[in-house]
């Protein structure tokens, strides 16, 4: 996503974590504080697969501009270990601050 491509994806463990789907996701996606960003599918055959796809190019063809904002937006997200590891290091110091 660093670099503007949109996630075609599976909901599965960690890409679900980080792939909100635009036309399906906006409720969890606000709930943590982020846009939605791709578009995801759900089972294990062709048939999920080409669902999400056919979104994503449908999109890409029908609304050039708001695709184009997709990538920029996804762009701006910040999915690094940054902030993680600055949360694991605070709880770290308060659990050695406690009795």
């Amino acid at each position: 996503m660093r670099y503007g491509s949109i996630p075609v994806v599976r909901k599965t463990g960690g890409l679900y974590d980080t792939v909100f789907d635009v036309d399906h996701d906006k409720d969890r996606a606000r709930a943590q504080d982020v846009e939605p960003n791709g578009f995801n599918f759900d089972g294990t055959d062709a048939a999920g697969v080409d669902y999400a796809l056919n979104r994503a190019i449908s999109r890409w063809y029908e609304e050039r501009h708001w695709f184009n904002s997709l990538c920029k937006t996804v762009m701006e997200q910040d999915w690094s270990w940054n902030r993680p590891a600055l949360d694991y290091l605070e709880l770290y110091h308060a659990a050695r601050k406690a009795p």
